[in-house]
């Protein structure tokens, strides 16, 4: 029987899909594709690839032309990028793509005390190796703290001391796999030099549902419906008014009335979304996997009743 560890690349025997094992019970794995969820599947229903070898029907890559390389069209910030060497192999990178050059330090977490680990003056454009780990150990990574302070020899206003704790689980981390700018290719990456703030839940319980999405219709301080269809026609319909930018409309209405169903105590909310090439549904269960503040799970819809182009997402 296939052996298959955590972090293994796998394809799907009998759909058009690939991605990462990010959970193993029994002979049920877990593979997260590239819309960032997770699909269970039997065990004997993904064959296991080389984590270089490009999954697909393996014919020869036609010639790309490289893009024109310029600093300006990089990404901008500090970056963390783990490198896949081998299979289980992984080599930690710094990169600085965010001021002339950054002061940054570095603790590892361990039975609540900070234990220093790097500090570095980091270059702009410069990347740095700060170590190596191991995939398979993923669990006994420590927690990491990194401290930014952005320095420029002339400034309109100097930048502020940013720092954001890294914790590691399988799930989360796997879905920072990315094409890396810095590296030429694929890496878990993530950046380090800003912190998005946490959801006030007291601030929330007052807040005027009202203020992000205009409506004349919607009064989006009242119980929301546990099914709302962000289909632009069918806002319109329900008074959600006119937008140029839909798909902004669609994210509005949709946090606007998922913390209305959470301040209501709405236990599940389905929201239609379709299928399409799948960018407002990738939206939304990103927005998901960052509040778990408010979110137990989420998951595809019944496809019965929704045709697949919908998410449950079951609320605390």
């Amino acid at each position: 029987m296939m052996q298959l560890k955590l972090g293994d690349k796998v394809r799907f025997v009998n759909e058009p899909l690939e991605g990462i094992v990010t959970s193993i019970k029994d002979k049920i794995v877990g593979v997260t594709v590239d819309s960032d969820f997770e699909i269970p599947v039997m065990l004997h229903e993904v064959v296991k690839v080389k984590f270089e070898e490009k999954a697909g029907n393996n014919q020869p890559d036609l010639p790309v032309s490289k893009p024109f390389k310029a600093a300006s069209l990089n990404p901008i910030g500090v970056f963390l990028a783990f490198e896949r060497i081998g299979e289980d192999g992984l080599d930690l990178h710094l990169h600085n793509n965010l001021s002339e050059w950054v002061l940054v330090v570095i603790y590892q977490k361990a039975d609540g005390v900070y234990k220093l680990y790097k500090n570095l003056k980091v270059e702009r454009d410069e990347t740095i190796v700060l170590g190596s780990y191991k995939l398979a150990a993923m669990q006994e990574w420590s927690p990491l703290l990194v401290q930014v302070l952005a320095v420029d020899s002339v400034t309109v206003k100097p930048g502020s001391l940013v720092q954001t704790e890294i914790n590691f689980s399988g799930k989360k981390f796997h879905q920072w796999l990315k094409h890396c700018f810095f590296l030429n290719k694929q890496a878990y990456v993530t950046r380090v030099d800003e912190v998005l703030e946490p959801l006030k839940l007291e601030a929330l319980k007052q807040k005027d549902f009202s203020e992000s999405v205009k409506t004349e219709k919607k009064n989006l301080k009242d119980k929301p419906s546990a099914v709302i269809d962000l289909h632009y026609p069918a806002l319109q319909q329900n008074g959600y008014g006119c937008a140029t930018d839909i798909t902004a409309l669609q994210m509005d209405v949709f946090v606007q009335t998922l913390e209305a169903g959470f301040v209501h105590e709405l236990k599940e909310m389905v929201y239609i979304h379709g299928v399409g090439n799948a960018y407002l549904k990738n939206k939304i269960r990103t927005w998901l996997g960052k509040h778990s503040e408010m979110v137990v799970s989420f998951e595809d819809a019944d496809i019965l009743q929704f045709g697949g182009g919908a998410t449950l997402v079951r609320l605390k």
